[in-house]
C-alpha cells in the first residue's frame, strides 16, 4: 500500500525543513512525497532542494495558489492512499503506518482520520484536537459540528486514491474552505470513514497562516453548504433543516435597520420553527410576557 503525501508551500523557510523531515522520516510505509513550491523568494526552494533526492517530485514555479499547487501534486501522485500536509505542519512519528493499518483493517472504508496537536510558531504545545465526523449529516451540519469545534482539520485526514478519482480535484473557487468542500463531495460520493484515536499531526497556529481570516473562512463554508444542499443526494429532511438554519442565520446577522420584524419574518419563513435558536427565542418571548411588570 503506497502512500502519497503532497505539500504545497510558498515562503515557508522558517518551518519547511521540519515538515519535510517529519514526512521523510516516516518508517514502515511505501512513501511517495511530492512538494510543490510556488516560486518562493525567502530561501524555501534552497531548503527543499537539499531534500530533492528523497522526493518523488519537486518543482518551484509560479502558481495560482495553494489549491492549484495541491491539484498539481495530486495529478502526479501514484499512491493508493493520499494526504496533504501544510509546509508549517508536522507529521508525528508512526502516523502513516497507523493510517495504513487502519485502511487495511477496513477495506471498504475510504477515509481515515485521527487527531492532532495544536502548536505555536516555535513548536510549543497549545492543546489537542479531534474531529467528530462520521456521516454526511455530520459533515454538512456546520452549526452542530463545525461551529462546535468538532470539525476536521485537513492534515489529520487521509483518503483512498479511488475516492479522489471519483470526486475530482480540489475546487479553486475556495481560498480557505476548499477542504470542507472536498470532504462534502467525498461523503456525497458514498465514502465511509474510520477514526484513529491517536494524534497524527502537529498543526501550527500563527498570525501569518491563511486560516486566521476566520470571517472569510466562515463565509466560504456557508456558501459551500448552501451549494451542496441543492444536491438531491442530500436527504430531504436534512436539506430542509439546514436550509432553514442558514436562512434564519442570514436574517439574524443582518443589520437591525434592514430586518423586518421577527414575527412577520417568521410568518413568511415558517420553516424557521425547526431551528433551535428560533424556538428558544419564542419560548423566551412567551414566558417573558407572563412576568409581572414593575409599577
Amino acid at each position: 500500500m503506497k502512500v502519497s503525501i503532497v505539500t504545497a508551500c510558498f515562503n515557508a523557510a522558517a518551518t519547511v525543513e521540519e515538515t519535510l523531515r517529519s514526512v521523510l522520516d516516516q518508517s514502515g510505509v511505501d512513501l511517495e512525497y511530492l512538494v510543490i513550491d510556488g516560486a518562493s523568494t525567502d530561501g524555501t526552494a534552497g531548503i527543499i532542494e537539499r531534500f530533492a533526492p528523497r522526493l518523488a517530485h519537486y518543482v518551484s514555479e509560479p502558481d495560482r495558489g495553494q489549491v492549484d499547487a495541491l491539484n498539481k501534486g495530486f495529478a502526479r501522485a501514484t499512491g493508493d492512499i493520499l494526504g496533504f500536509l501544510n509546509a508549517d505542519d508536522v507529521l508525528l512519528p508512526g502516523a502513516l503506518a497507523s493510517v495504513c493499518a487502519a485502511f487495511a483493517a477496513a477495506p471498504d472504508h475510504e477515509i481515515v482520520y485521527g487527531g492532532l496537536e495544536w502548536i505555536d510558531l516555535t513548536g510549543q504545545p497549545l492543546g489537542p484536537h479531534h474531529g467528530e465526523i462520521e456521516t454526511l449529516d455530520d459533515i454538512l451540519d456546520i452549526f452542530r459540528v463545525w461551529w462546535a469545534q468538532k470539525q476536521w482539520v485537513q492534515p489529520e485526514v487521509f483518503f483512498r486514491r479511488a475516492l479522489k478519482d471519483r470526486v475530482g480535484p480540489l475546487d479553486e473557487r475556495y481560498h480557505l474552505a476548499f477542504d470542507f468542500d472536498f470532504w462534502v463531495r467525498c461523503f456525497l460520493a458514498g465514502a465511509r470513514v474510520s477514526r484513529i484515536e491517536q494524534p497524527l499531526v502537529k498543526f501550527r497556529r500563527h498570525a501569518n497562516q491563511k486560516s486566521v481570516d476566520t470571517a472569510r473562512g466562515d463565509q466560504e463554508i456557508r456558501a459551500i453548504l448552501a451549494e451542496h444542499l441543492a444536491d438531491l443526494r442530500v436527504p430531504p429532511a436534512l436539506r430542509r433543516r439546514l436550509s432553514a438554519q442558514l436562512s434564519y442565520e442570514r436574517y439574524h446577522s443582518a443589520p437591525a435597520a434592514q430586518r423586518k420584524s421577527f414575527a412577520l419574518a417568521l410568518l413568511r419563513e415558517p420553516q424557521w420553527l425547526t431551528v433551535p435558536a428560533v424556538r428558544q427565542r419564542l419560548a423566551a418571548s412567551f414566558f417573558g410576557r407572563g412576568k409581572k411588570q414593575p409599577r
